[in-house]
């Protein structure tokens, strides 16, 4: 008879490890070090990777190794449960929760920091005047005077903030307040107390400076570098959050709330635990509120704490399932006018619409068992761009953002702002992101180009129904043309054009490519290329051409230029490899670069047959492409448009008619669309440009030109280079709402 013997993980292993060796794969529990982790932390030091120190404030430098309890209590002028509460303002301790929010819970957190420091930059904007006027030279002197002398005072204790506990030659990192900032703060009641810490800030930013800012830190891995030295750990007591009876109420087993900052669910008899936390604004304490997605046994304590606080907004960053994975479960009814009991709650889905970004959802909400008898309405915002890996364009959360501030809310309660897991008040670096450092970094580099996208990049967008009157009155102005409207608003579109680092573009620039460009300098960015998979031996996986994504999968673009003689096959490959079967073709082709034959021949190369299909006109054509070793046969829909002669715009009658075809086209088809103009950017990308409008009209009922260019150049800058073609889509998109509009009232 055979034997097994069982081998386990050491118990003090996070995660799974190596069944062999005993290795941890990821690292240990708080408190303990080793390829095997069963050697707990040196004297002085606790927490995950034994990286936090308590050897600053307590009696006895020892604490306990997993939490950093100070077992023999508090240094002189410090208290807490790990004695990292004393001679620190309330401003040091608000802005400690602020960065502990900006890294600690990944996403829903980045969510919470930008809407805070959001917050923070309208108070600033609106009391800059006032308090410039207001403030004499001796108010100044006297403010300097009493942040020397807090410097001094502070000195003692080498200035640890509230919220931290790290080494003696750690940093401590600040977004430092400007002058008027300062003057403000000093000025106000809520902050007469509030010391703003002058030494050792590393981002000392002023709003003008912050693009040259963002510039200089995204060289030599700067944002990287600076995240490193942010502390980390979980630092405050959380005791309830970790107890035994409260585990199932955790999406992770060592992700808690801190206890200092919990929610405390009030007048439920079996429990006052869930995994959420408050989070101060600027200027208003408790203004969010930081929790996991529910599960399916907390659907009823989420619904009781958005009662007891009155919450009036949810902002929802996760989806219900990534891949195969439960995140969510979902805690609001399928369809718009059913209704969902939890508890003594009923919940109604009043209204529900899908937009660009995000799905807005309308919830009411009664609640049988108060004496009121009132219902309440939640507004529930489901962001949907958040990628599986990485962080979402700064643009998207800036619009997102100001969708969320603009919608008109009865409660006077915190923001709930939820992901799949909780974001602890105060945490600097939730366990379960370890692994996930570098998204991490992503995201604290992406908070700063959101913020720059809100100080500098005004809301462009315009609803649908107003939209004809507000460019018709920009028409009548009598304005010089560079002060008119669209003059300055592509003047400002240049300034934001990307400009990208020639090793951006690798394989353009490798020898076997180099040729196969029309224009030596509209070149695809590695990032956006397609690849092509079933090219030749005497091919590579190269072609120039760029993907735009689009608001939704039948909206996605490959643009590219009319193929050369040698890259026709790379064409066709390109077209069977992504599955696209619509081309829209805005130029003639090279006539040594035909891309089919008349209807009674072939064109045949590699494995590719192409030929023309059926009755075609003018401007209509089917194309099938047959791949021979696959015998799989694809039919492709070609546009063309022989009436665009001019090398910029055409009449807007005609592009219009263009877009109408293609649209009605696609939604009868899977797969991208491809465009192709001579030098694949000037008419491409005002094709590409005004589809996307049309799309966004049809989805959000509003109109963002600016915004939509700017999108597709980020993938292709040279995309509506010339202003005339930034105001032909004013006047095209006008055009087209006064028809619809005409057509709805006949």
């Amino acid at each position: 008879m055979v034997h097994f013997v069982k081998r386990t993980c050491p118990a003090k292993c996070q995660g799974p490890c190596d069944l062999d060796t005993g290795r941890c794969i990821f690292g240990c529990s708080n408190g303990w070090i080793g390829e095997k982790c069963v050697q707990a932390c040196s004297s002085g030091f606790y927490g995950s990777g034994c990286l936090q120190n308590c050897s600053l404030n307590c009696v006895n430098p020892s604490c306990h190794h997993t939490n950093g309890e100070c077992i023999d209590g508090c240094n002189s002028g410090w208290k807490g449960f790990n004695c990292t509460q004393g001679f620190v303002s309330v401003r040091s301790e608000l802005q400690g929760e602020y960065y502990g929010t900006a890294i600690g819970g990944g996403i829903g957190a980045m969510i919470a920091v930008i809407l805070i420091m959001f917050a923070g930059f309208g108070i600033y904007k609106d009391n800059k005047k006032l308090t410039k006027d207001k403030y004499s030279d001796q108010s100044k002197s006297s403010l300097r005077s009493t942040l020397n002398r807090n410097r001094e005072s502070n000195h003692v204790h080498e200035y640890v903030n509230a919220a931290i506990t790290s080494d003696t030659g750690a940093r401590t990192v600040r977004l430092e307040a400007t002058t008027e900032e300062t003057e403000l703060l000093h000025e106000r009641d809520t902050f007469e107390h509030r010391q703003i810490p002058i030494e050792n800030s590393v981002n000392k930013i002023h709003i003008e400076k912050m693009k040259e800012a963002i510039i200089e830190k995204q060289k030599d891995e700067g944002f990287e570098k600076e995240y490193q030295i942010l502390p980390k750990g979980l630092i405050h007591a959380h005791v309830e959050g970790s107890n035994e009876v409260n585990k199932d109420k955790n999406r992770f087993r060592d992700l808690w709330p801190y206890d200092h900052s919990r929610i405390v669910l009030k007048g439920n008899k079996k429990t006052d635990y869930i995994n959420a936390n408050y989070i101060n604004n600027y200027d208003k304490e408790k203004a969010y509120i930081a929790t996991q997605g529910p599960k399916r046994n907390t659907v009823r304590d989420f619904w009781h704490m958005i009662w007891q606080e009155d919450v009036g907004k949810i902002v929802m960053v996760t989806q219900l399932k990534e891949g195969r994975r439960n995140k969510c479960v979902q805690y609001w009814p399928d369809v718009v006018n059913e209704q969902m009991v939890v508890d003594n709650y009923r919940l109604t889905l009043t209204k529900e619409k899908e937009h660009t970004l995000y799905v807005y959802r309308l919830i009411t909400i009664f609640n049988h068992n108060d004496t009121n008898r009132t219902e309440r309405k939640v507004h529930q915002f489901h962001f949907t761009q958040w990628p599986d890996h990485g962080v979402p364009d700064s643009i998207k959360l800036v619009h997102f953002y100001r969708n969320v501030q603009s919608e008109h809310c009865d409660q006077n309660g915190p923001m709930v702002v939820h992901c799949r897991c909780v974001i602890p008040s105060n945490s600097y670096l939730a366990k379960c992101f370890l692994k996930l450092i570098r998204m991490l970094q992503e995201q604290y580099a992406t908070v700063f180009e959101a913020l720059l996208e809100l100080f500098t990049v005004p809301n462009t967008s315009i609803k649908k129904g107003v939209f004809c009157k507000y460019v018709g009155d920009q028409e009548c102005m009598t304005l010089p043309k560079n002060r008119k409207m669209f003059k300055l608003e592509f003047q400002r579109l240049e300034t934001l054009r990307p400009a990208y680092h020639e090793s951006k573009f690798s394989a353009a620039k490798l020898k076997e490519n180099i040729s196969k460009s029309w224009v030596e300098n509209i070149l695809p960015h590695d990032n956006f290329r397609p690849y092509l998979m079933s090219y030749g031996r005497a091919r590579t996986d190269y072609i120039n051409a760029v993907i735009i994504p689009g608001h939704r999968e039948e909206s996605t673009f490959l643009v590219t230029q009319c193929p050369l003689k040698d890259t026709v096959v790379d064409f066709w490959t390109m077209i069977y490899d992504h599955n696209s079967r619509i081309i829209v073709l805005l130029d003639q082709v090279f006539k040594n670069a035909q891309l089919w034959l008349e209807r009674s021949e072939s064109l045949e190369f590699d494995n590719f047959r192409i030929t023309q299909e059926g009755m075609s006109n003018k401007d209509e054509l089917k194309i099938s492409l047959f791949h021979k070793k696959q015998h799989d046969k694809r039919i492709t829909q070609v546009f063309k448009t022989s009436d665009w002669q001019s090398p910029t715009i055409p009449s807007t009658r005609i592009i219009l008619d263009l877009l109408k075809s293609v649209v009605i086209c696609s939604k009868s088809q899977n797969g991208p669309i491809t465009v192709v103009c001579r030098d694949g950017c000037t008419k491409s990308g005002l094709f590409v440009a005004l589809y996307h409008i049309l799309d966004k009209i049809n989805i959000d009922e509003e109109v963002d030109i600016f915004q939509i260019v700017r999108s597709i150049q980020t993938r292709r800058p040279e995309f509506l280079k010339m202003c005339d073609q930034y105001e032909y889509c004013y006047r095209c998109i006008k055009e087209y709402l006064e028809g619809e509009s005409l057509y709805a009232n006949t």
